[in-house]
């Protein structure tokens, strides 16, 4: 399947590919684990597994602290969530990951022409921040956050503002991510979406999406199956 069958309304050789973060371009769940266990610990609670603590993610920070904690019993829930967020903040995100073969896609999408950015409900400042550690902004024309604009996936609203921020009104688009938010606010932003089944997230069955097996896959979609 290419990119022109779906729903982009002509052939096109380039375009602009807006990528989900945590669970689409990078493997996050072992650092955000890791700051949430800290402060059960600390509370004398159970830590979580890392296969547990990734149910919770694709709302945003907050979200998925405050879910972390609720299933523990946290007390002083705000004034936990408020230190994970700044303990992760200012972590080096030592464990965080690009999936297999991102670098050497975004590479190739990058010679080819295509423009890429990232749409996160994640703070934009700690993206931003895990996107130079891993090596992958300097592929990234704009990142757009959760907490920087007035909408968060699934609203379309946080696409249609990453797409003013990146100057891509004019150019075919595609999003990807491995999350129900991410194929929402695509389908309410009218654009073509492509499911990162790698991801820590799941679709409705009712969903209809290119499922991607692994990121190169993305190449194919696109038309650039020989690179």
């Amino acid at each position: 399947m290419s990119i022109n069958d779906l729903n982009i309304a002509h052939p096109v050789e380039t375009g602009a590919i807006i990528f989900d973060l945590d669970g689409t371009l990078v493997d996050s769940a072992g650092d955000m684990t890791a700051q949430l266990n800290t402060l059960l610990i600390e509370s004398e609670l159970e830590p979580l597994l890392v296969a547990t603590a990734s149910k919770f993610l694709g709302d945003g920070l907050r979200s998925f602290a405050r879910r972390a904690f609720c299933l523990r019993g946290m007390n002083a829930m705000e004034e936990a969530i408020n230190t994970f967020i700044s303990r992760y903040e200012h972590t080096d995100h030592s464990m965080t990951k690009p999936y297999d073969g991102v670098i050497e896609t975004l590479g190739a999408l990058q010679e080819a022409g295509w423009r890429t950015s990232v749409c996160t409900n994640k703070d934009e400042s700690i993206a931003i921040d895990i996107l130079k550690q891993t090596d992958l902004l300097r592929f990234i024309d704009r990142v757009c956050g959760g907490d920087t604009v007035s909408f968060k996936k699934p609203d379309p609203g946080h696409l249609g503002a990453l797409v003013a921020r990146a100057d891509y009104a004019t150019l075919p688009k595609i999003m990807i991510g491995d999350n129900k938010n991410d194929f929402e606010a695509a389908r309410g932003y009218g654009i073509p979406f492509a499911f990162a089944s790698w991801g820590y997230g799941s679709l409705p069955d009712d969903c209809t999406a290119v499922n991607l097996i692994k990121f190169r896959d993305i190449l194919g979609i696109v038309g650039l199956h020989g690179h």
